[in-house]
């Protein structure tokens, strides 16, 4: 992905050196308005002065236009709070590219006079997956299948949780080499209050399904500046389905995780919580209920165009002796292709090291769909 650089702006659209912030524009509007007032033109600038909005990422997004990242509710108490972005849109002869908008703010809380300060990101990259596979399984499966991600919502392949989302565009955007172009987009941020507390506190997005209608909206700016957008844009019109479960407990080292029959961990200090269960996609992920480290991501993955962001990093030989299809089992990362009910579906694994964990794993989705079991008998002891 290109690193993120200012850029000049897209023709119809000029870049304002405007402030930001509420009371930035209050005070330059008043003072127009008075300028204007000595010239008998006070009152069509109070009524109707038609002041534009700020757009962000190639212009797929405008200011006020939803999810509070984007509106005065993005600087809390803060008079002065200030909306910035970065971008750099993808071209023709260059098909990656990144935005960013940032949201700093700083002001006394009302409560215990502390000082507040928030600093918050959503930034979007644009672009083909690594070649590498283990870069790009890290990016991937590590950042947007776990089991707090759901199915794009019409069909569109990718995935989405109220922090972000991945969506994998059409084969028109595939790169040269035929590694398929995607767009992700993720939240961040940091909430500071006095001397000493600091938590995280991501933009907010307004939820999975605003945030899918972002992703889209950027999505499609990216691929007509690329000059690979589809006949018609994507669009997002149906509710998310298949949400994802509860963070559940896991009391006892013998207990199962992700709802999987004799597939454990052997500790009790744990939680899991299982994403989509659909034809398309299983995601489950086991975290340390403490300290949130990750134990265990898994994921199933049939959908044509979200599974065809792992070709040509499963290898040409089974993962191991007995296993269907190929795969390799590395130390960060396992992945394992064969084909299931007819058509070719991955099956992942994450942060585990134990190839027993992807079996019993594997063959539990594969029951699931009606095929034959992936690893051997025996392999998930």
């Amino acid at each position: 992905m290109s690193e993120i650089e200012e850029t000049p702006a897209e023709p119809g659209w000029p870049r304002r050196a405007l402030p930001h912030s509420r009371r930035g524009r209050l005070l330059l509007i008043s003072a127009l308005v008075l300028v204007l007032a000595g010239t008998g033109l006070g009152t069509w600038a109070a009524d109707t002065w038609p002041w534009p909005k700020d757009r962000y990422c190639w212009g797929a997004w405008e200011e006020d236009s939803g999810p509070d990242f984007l509106g005065d509710e993005a600087f809390g108490d803060d008079d002065d709070g200030s909306r910035t972005s970065r971008e750099t849109a993808p071209t023709r002869e260059r098909p990656t590219g990144s935005c960013e908008v940032s949201i700093a703010s700083d002001y006394k809380s009302s409560y215990d006079g502390d000082k507040v300060s928030t600093d918050q990101q959503v930034s979007v990259e644009y672009g083909p997956v690594p070649k590498a596979a283990e870069a790009r399984l890290a990016m991937v499966q590590d950042g947007f299948l776990g089991g707090d991600m759901v199915p794009l919502p019409d069909g569109l392949p990718g995935t989405v949780n109220g922090r972000g989302g991945l969506l994998v565009l059409p084969k028109s955007c595939d790169a040269k080499d035929g590694r398929p172009t995607i767009v992700t987009m993720q939240a961040s941020g940091t909430y500071a209050s006095g001397p000493s507390y600091t938590q995280n506190d991501p933009a907010d997005l307004g939820g999975a399904r605003e945030a899918a209608v972002l992703l889209v909206a950027a999505a499609n700016r990216g691929m007509t500046a690329a000059g690979c957008a589809p006949d018609e844009p994507l669009r997002v019109s149906s509710p998310l389905y298949d949400l994802p479960g509860r963070k559940e407990r896991v009391f006892s080292a013998s207990d199962d995780v992700c709802g999987i029959r004799g597939l454990r961990l052997d500790t009790d200090d744990i939680e899991d919580q299982i994403g989509a269960v659909t034809q398309d996609l299983q995601t489950c992920s086991v975290r340390g209920d403490r300290d949130g480290v990750s134990y265990l991501e898994l994921a199933m993955v049939a959908q044509p165009r979200l599974a065809a962001v792992f070709d040509g990093i499963a290898g040409e030989r089974p993962a191991a002796r007995g296993w269907r299809g190929t795969g390799t089992l590395g130390e960060k990362h396992a992945i394992v292709r064969a084909d299931c009910a007819g058509r070719p579906v991955t099956f992942l694994m994450g942060a585990s090291t134990d190839p027993g964990h992807l079996a019993v794993f594997a063959n539990a989705a594969a029951a699931r769909l009606g095929c034959a079991p992936i690893a051997p008998k025996g392999a998930g002891r």
